[in-house]
């Protein structure tokens, strides 16, 4: 069987597949699937896992990856090595690429690719030399693809048509399925819901905010800008929530008013007026309103806590898995707790009851254990004083 759970045999391989765009027609995923089997077999290993990057650019770090990234990183158990279709399934960046080379060199596990005979030997000069060419050559392809898009981005732009990802609320239009888009339009139900919301805002500003109706829209299971593109586009909904955040960049951008932008900013055609695609989602007077109501109630982002708080950030739910925060009340120490099931995230629906600790107590746990864990250690600090 090539491919059974890890026995310790020193030829267990995690399979690695990467691809950047994942369309229906595509067979990539099944024909890297065959040629990382095949290169296992010749090597005499077996298949532990899978990991399996899609829409993840070369470009990026093969440590950073969501799937790979977490068993380069020894968090995912005990494995001899990886194993994948190509060198350019490991990344399309030399210096990655030889990074992650040389990791399984220093560790003593096998990097093996279909098309080698046998797993790569970085300490032998003629392999170190293939394995780098062949990633350069990965590189140099990812340069032309990257210099391609930006001339045709930069053209489409003069011309005054629409690239890239439409605006919550508006929708591409291709007459031919696959070819150019032939016009924008308004989205029937996104841009229902967006207004609903902009009319609920300027109803009442006082008390409705985009953070209350980030959370109505989770509550009542209306997927969120990334989850509405990807259904549109025949993906799978991921389930993310609405953020706040998200939804008065939304509320807040030109690009509701129809403009074609760039930065978030209209382009502006010879003789400096906003390009038009489509009628908007509101007029003028609508989105100054908008301004007023959201930005004149008070600043709005992210604020971050000056405090001490050692696990601010990196502390996570363990029933729901999504972020802890801080709270604080007068008279009662911090403490961490769970409120995205008071957020109306769908995730979070059975977090019953949410978790809550003391902030001290959970710092001083963490932090015995980290001691324990690792040890202490100096901390160097290099400080310029500026002279004359």
């Amino acid at each position: 069987m090539i491919e059974r759970p890890y026995d310790g045999c020193g030829k267990c391989l995690l399979g690695v597949r990467r691809l950047s765009r994942v369309k229906l027609a595509t067979s990539s995923p099944e024909r890297q699937r065959e040629d990382v089997l095949t290169a296992a077999a010749s090597v005499g290993a077996h298949i532990i896992g899978w990991a399996d990057d899609w829409e993840v650019s070369g470009a990026t770090d093969p440590m950073t990856r969501p799937k790979l990234g977490p068993w380069l990183r020894d968090e995912r158990g005990p494995y001899d090595g990886l194993v994948a279709a190509a060198v350019d399934r490991l990344g399309r960046n030399v210096v990655d690429c030889l990074n992650t080379g040389y990791k399984m060199r220093d560790e003593k596990k096998l990097l093996v690719t279909y098309g080698h005979e046998g797993p790569w030997d970085l300490d032998d000069p003629a392999d170190e030399n293939r394995f780098t060419m062949e990633a350069w050559g990965d590189q140099m392809e990812l340069r032309a693809i990257q210099r391609r898009n930006r001339d045709a981005t930069v053209k489409t732009r003069a011309a005054g048509r629409p690239k890239g990802k439409p605006s919550y609320g508006f929708r591409y239009v291709r007459e031919v399925m696959g070819g150019k888009v032939d016009r924008v339009e308004l989205h029937p139900h996104a841009s229902h819901v967006i207004r609903e919301v902009a009319r609920c805002i300027l109803a009442d500003p006082d008390n409705v905010t985009p953070s209350s109706e980030a959370a109505r829209l989770n509550r009542s299971g209306e997927p969120s800008p990334a989850d509405h593109l990807a259904v549109m586009y025949g993906k799978p909904a991921g389930g993310r929530p609405w953020q706040p955040t998200s939804l008065k960049n939304i509320l807040l951008s030109e690009a509701a008013l129809g403009y074609l932008m760039y930065r978030d900013k209209p382009v502006l055609d010879r003789e400096g007026n906003p390009v038009r695609l489509c009628e908007g989602l509101w007029d003028r007077a609508t989105h100054e309103a908008l301004k007023k109501a959201i930005l004149g109630r008070r600043p709005f982002g992210t604020r971050h806590s000056n405090r001490a708080y050692l696990l601010t950030g990196i502390l996570l739910c363990g029933q729901c898995h999504n972020r802890l925060y801080t709270q604080t009340s007068k008279g009662t120490p911090p403490r961490y707790s769970c409120t995205a099931r008071n957020k109306g995230w769908f995730r979070a629906q059975h977090c019953r009851p949410a978790p809550l600790i003391r902030a001290h107590l959970l710092d001083t746990q963490v932090e015995e254990w980290f001691l324990k864990r690792f040890g202490d250690g100096l901390i160097y600090e290099t400080v310029y004083d500026p002279g004359n």
